[in-house]
């Protein structure tokens, strides 16, 4: 990917964010944190833009993916899905300090 390309990315990321900042004003207060999980996927995703490929990160992008709307059905399941998450990354964090 070129730099134009990759600028036009972080662009797109950075209206996200804006506009989803606006959202959590009038929306539902759960949403806030669907559109950080969402925000979350969309960092993730600049992963495939620049080669740079970390596979624990790269499953937590597509676990992200797949679960992240289960907000529309459940809170409680969203909130559990969210504290898995930090689970899972938290015993990455040890694994790769660890490593250092």
């Amino acid at each position: 990917m070129n730099e134009d390309e990759l600028r036009s990315k972080l662009f797109d990321l950075t209206l996200f964010f804006l506009t989803a900042a606006r959202g959590c004003v009038d929306e539902p207060q759960i949403y806030g944190p669907l559109r950080l999980i969402d925000g979350l996927s969309r960092v993730l995703q600049i992963q495939n833009i620049t080669g740079v490929n970390d596979p624990f990160l790269l499953s937590l992008k597509k676990e992200i993916d797949e679960k992240k709307y289960v907000v529309m059905a459940s809170e409680e399941k969203f909130i559990k899905f969210i504290d898995e998450l930090i689970k899972k990354s938290v015993g990455e964090l040890k694994k790769r300090s660890r490593k250092s």
